[in-house]
């Protein structure tokens, strides 16, 4: 995939290893071209999001080691799942726009691609200690046996991350292993990974009134001592390479994926009929409402299995491959606690819905080399889905149903070595995705949405050197029936997403990295899009009326798409001692521009433009017999304390024949230090 003529970007794990401090994985992206991050408790640790040219994580396609990350049903990617994750990885590549045939939903806004970290050949062993603000801890070990008899390795990670988190109450408790055993043979290896993640995070789903932001800029509307989600996700995979020839090998992944955990809630005055609980008489009045504590489950597995064949002969590379996966989730609720529960049993289930999801893939990818300059690139991928779940028929009663989809994703391009250094590529991609569960289960079939389809166009030029790299990428992404939320309510009353048929991004990346001096380095990159929906029809709750009114929109902004996203590490090396250690210091900046929280690009519903610079000093000291390395690591975020909310979501309505909004924004906090230690053995 380096090769490919898409644009991408690698974080490898010497880069991992100098900005890790246990934050999130995807803050640790957030210097990636078109990335913008987020975080709910602002501080990096607990529930993060990221969004890539303007799309978010269900359009985002996350795989390890090529498994599926992403959930079945919805597309996310909770990465609160995966605590410390970063630490055990051996690289990242971020793929924008369609890229590559991978395995999962289509890639709709970029692919992210993670590996595990290789065999290693030699033991080592490791601990780290990091502490900061917010009373956020951080502690890791990490071993391996290295190659024994050449032959067995075996080697592991423990991690706790804990935080009380910037927003009041928004505390994390993070436990997470990795495990890894192996055989390494002189044409084939076999693999077992599992790792395994348990989160309980506290709610700060709500956001802030803005209203308030300058006076109470961490106010938490949940007060419930236990209004936490907590889940714990176990992964398990198998990963056989056999080399069949000098030039052909054959990769098998078999995995299983295991999903348990609730959110738990305290509701006030909720309608007793809603939790299958019949009306209570006391003292002759008759109770139909009450304050009470539900759960809501979520009960899930997957096991599937990957191949691929990779042939290279002479000027020809074909790699011919696919993939099936088997879904099943068991979704329920119980009330826990009610202040008037009557005859019901606490615990007592009060909705169960079973879903399953079976996802296959057939693809090819073909690169032939034209010229000692040029090389072609072709991909074809055929993707079916079947997905039965608990939904609405036309008499709109809930009973089990089935849909289907057969996409077919092709994919060309060329890429050219213009000069020394110098490399161009073109490429048009194909992609498409089916809707989520919500748009799905809360829809019937007269209003049940389509799937949409995306045509990827990137044209770019990279130029490298000893002492300096550049690059541009263009892109144009054209959707057909994007599914985006206009507020319309559908037969069964619920605002979901509706197909759009027409919207785009468009937009040129530039990245570039410079040695200034011996000493100096500087690495950025910038965005400038224009992402656009086409005659957009937005429907408002009419609160005075009843009903709704619309508003049709020419042209107008795609909600949460920046038009410049930037990034910029200026680093020094201050001290260098070969065979001692070394020092570095390093500012790193982001601006993000304007976004709007919905799709009528009205500044009354949007995220102010932050600019955001953050310090880092690492320190190597390289030791003897006793230990390898000391690294020190002291991160500053926020080092000039920008007040700024990252992301948010808006409720419009009409009431006194006024248009009026209720806000939630997600505040970050202001400046804030996070130090630790990592002994090396």
């Amino acid at each position: 995939a380096d090769r490919s003529p898409f644009a991408q970007s690698k974080v490898d794990r010497e880069e991992l290893q100098r900005i890790n401090t246990g934050v999130d994985l995807p803050i640790l992206l957030d210097l990636q071209p078109s990335v913008v991050t987020t975080t709910d408790a602002g501080t990096g640790v607990g529930y993060t999001g990221i969004r890539i040219r303007g799309s978010d994580a269900t359009r985002i396609n996350v795989t390890l080691n090529g498994v599926p990350v992403n959930d079945a049903e919805s597309q996310a990617v909770f990465w609160v799942n995966m605590p410390d994750l970063a630490t055990s990885v051996e690289d990242i590549q971020v793929q924008r726009g369609v890229g590559t045939s991978t395995n999962g939903p289509g890639a709709f806004g970029a692919s992210i691609n993670m590996r595990s970290s290789n065999v290693a050949k030699d033991p080592f062993a490791e601990i780290s200690a990091f502490g900061g603000s917010f009373n956020t801890q951080r502690y890791a070990a990490r071993f391996g046996t290295g190659l024994i008899n050449d032959r067995f390795s075996f080697d592991g990670r423990l991690s706790s991350i804990t935080s009380d988190g910037y927003v009041d109450r928004a505390t994390a408790d993070l436990k997470s292993y990795f495990l890894q055993g192996a055989w390494m043979g002189a044409k084939r290896s076999l693999r077992f990974i599992t790792f395994s993640g348990q989160e309980v995070t506290y709610q700060a789903w709500a956001g802030v009134d803005p209203a308030i932001l300058d006076t109470d800029r961490t106010y938490n509307p949940y007060t419930y001592a236990n209004e936490v989600d907590n889940y714990r996700q176990t992964h398990y995979q198998l990963l056989f390479d056999q080399r069949l020839s000098a030039n052909t090998t054959l990769n098998i992944t078999a995995f299983h994926v295991l999903g348990e955990g609730y959110f738990e809630q305290y509701r006030t005055d909720d309608e007793l009929s809603a939790y299958g609980i019949a009306p209570i008489l006391v003292g002759g009045d008759t109770i139909s409402t009450s304050d009470l504590v539900r759960r809501r489950w979520l009960d899930n597995v997957m096991t599937g299995l990957n191949a691929s064949v990779d042939a290279r002969l002479g000027r020809h590379r074909l790699v011919v491959g696919g993939s099936y996966s088997d879904y099943r989730g068991d979704h329920f609720g119980e009330v826990i606690w009610a202040r008037w529960a009557g005859a019901s049993d606490i615990g007592e289930r009060y909705y169960f819905n079973d879903a399953t999801k079976t996802d296959a893939n057939l693809f090819a990818k073909y690169t032939h080399k034209l010229t000692d300059r040029i090389e072609l690139y072709g991909d074809l991928q055929s993707r079916f889905v079947d997905y039965a779940f608990l939904g609405f028929d036309n008499d709109l009663e809930s009973i089990t149903q089935q849909v289907d989809f057969l996409f077919f994703n092709p994919k060309t391009g060329v890429q050219a070595t213009v000069h020394e250094g110098g490399r161009a590529y073109a490429s048009v991609a194909i992609g498409n995705r089916e809707p989520n569960r919500d748009d799905l289960t809360e829809t019937s079939p007269q209003s049940r949405p389509s799937s949409e389809r995306l045509t990827d166009l990137e044209v770019g030029y990279e130029r490298r050197n000893g002492r300096w790299s550049a690059g541009v990428n263009g892109y144009w992404m054209d959707y057909q029936d994007q599914l985006v939320l206009t507020g319309e309510l559908n037969d069964v009353g619920a605002a979901l997403r509706t197909n759009v048929p027409s919207s785009y991004r468009a937009g040129v990346e530039v990245t570039w990295a410079a040695q200034l001096t011996r000493q100096l380095i500087w690495r950025g990159n910038a965005t400038f899009s224009r992402n656009k929906v086409r005659n957009f029809e937005e429907f408002v709750d009419d609160w005075d009326n009843g009903g709704q009114r619309s508003e049709v929109f020419t042209e107008t902004d795609l909600a949460f798409s920046p038009g410049v996203v930037a990034g910029s590490e200026l680093g020094l090396r201050w001290w260098n001692k070969p065979g001692k250690g070394q020092a570095h210091l390093t500012l790193v900046s982001k601006y993000v521009g304007q976004q709007f929280l919905d799709n009528t690009s009205s500044p009354d519903r949007a995220l102010d433009a932050y600019w955001v610079n953050d310090a880092r000093v690492n320190i190597v000291l390289y030791g003897s017999r006793a230990w390898r390395s000391i690294d020190f690591n002291l991160t500053v975020r926020n080092l000039f304390s920008e007040r700024f909310e990252s992301n948010g979501w808006v409720y419009s309505f009409y009431s006194e024949d006024r248009r009026q909004a209720f806000i939630g924004l997600y505040p970050q906090a202001l400046l804030n230090v996070l130090g630790g230690v990592t002994v090396r053995f």
